[in-house]
C-alpha cells in the first residue's frame, strides 16, 4: 500500500496530524520498509491519571497435584 493510501486510510479512521516520522530500516521485502507514522485521534488519552486502573490479566497457573499420602502407593 503506497504510503499516501495509507495515509488517508489513518485519516478516515479519525487520525489527525498524520505524518511520516522516518523509516525504521526494517525490510520485510524487497519492496516494502517499515515506517514510522505519528498522529492523533482525538478522544484517546495515553495518559494514566485520566485513564484510570488497568486490570492485571488473569494468569492461568498449573494444575494443582494432588499429594500422595506415605505409606500409600
Amino acid at each position: 500500500m503506497p504510503g499516501e493510501a495509507l495515509l488517508a486510510l489513518l485519516q478516515k479512521t479519525g487520525f489527525q496530524g498524520l505524518r511520516l516520522a522516518g523509516y525504521t530500516g526494517m525490510k520485510s521485502s524487497p519492496y516494502t520498509e517499515g515506517a514510522l507514522v505519528l498522529g492523533k485521534k482525538p478522544g484517546i488519552s495515553l495518559s494514566r491519571e485520566t485513564a484510570g486502573p488497568v486490570p492485571e490479566p488473569p494468569v492461568a497457573g498449573p494444575e494443582p497435584v494432588p499429594q500422595s499420602k506415605p505409606g500409600s502407593s
